[in-house]
C-alpha cells in the first residue's frame, strides 16, 4: 500500500550527495530563479564551486586560493555574487561574480586580521559583511 502524504504531513527529503572532498561546510547563494551556487573549501585548501542551473548540478571547479575556514557568499542578481574566507595567512579575502567571470581574490583592506570566521548578505544596494575577529568581538562593514 503506498501512502501520498496529505497537508498535515511531513514528506521526507531526497537528499543526494554533490560528491567533493571537504574540509568545510558549504556556503550557498540562490542567484537566479531557480539558480544555485554552493562553495566549499576542498582538501586542497582551495576554494571550490557547484552550481545549480534550474536543471541540473554542474561539476565543481576549482577558485583556487589557500583558505582556513568555511566560506561565507552571498548575490544580490545573476550579475553578482560575493565570495569571502579567510586565507590561511588570517587575511579577509574578497572574490565576485561580475556577470561574465570570477574577478581574482583580493585582500578586503582593514579587515581585521586573524578572524575566525565570515558571513555576509546584500540588503537592497548595501553588502553588509560580519567577522568574528580574533579579540572575540563581531566586526561589520558595508563593502557595496
Amino acid at each position: 500500500m503506498v501512502e501520498e502524504a496529505g497537508t498535515d504531513q511531513v514528506t521526507r527529503p531526497r537528499w543526494l550527495s554533490l560528491g567533493g572532498a571537504l574540509l568545510s561546510g558549504a556556503a550557498a547563494a540562490a542567484w537566479g530563479d531557480g539558480e544555485t551556487e554552493v562553495f566549499a573549501l576542498h582538501e586542497d585548501g582551495q576554494l571550490w564551486n557547484r552550481y545549480w542551473d534550474g536543471a541540473s548540478w554542474h561539476d565543481w571547479k576549482s577558485l583556487g586560493g589557500a583558505f582556513g575556514g568555511e566560506p561565507a557568499a552571498a548575490a544580490r542578481d545573476a550579475e553578482r555574487i560575493d565570495l569571502f574566507a579567510i586565507g590561511t595567512d588570517g587575511v579577509l579575502r574578497h572574490r565576485w561574480w561580475d556577470g561574465r567571470r570570477w574577478v581574482e581574490w583580493r585582500a578586503v583592506e582593514d579587515a581585521p586580521r586573524g578572524a575566525r570566521a565570515v558571513s555576509c548578505a546584500w540588503s537592497g544596494g548595501r553588502l553588509d559583511v560580519f567577522v568574528w575577529g580574533a579579540d572575540g568581538a563581531l566586526h561589520h562593514a558595508d563593502l557595496a
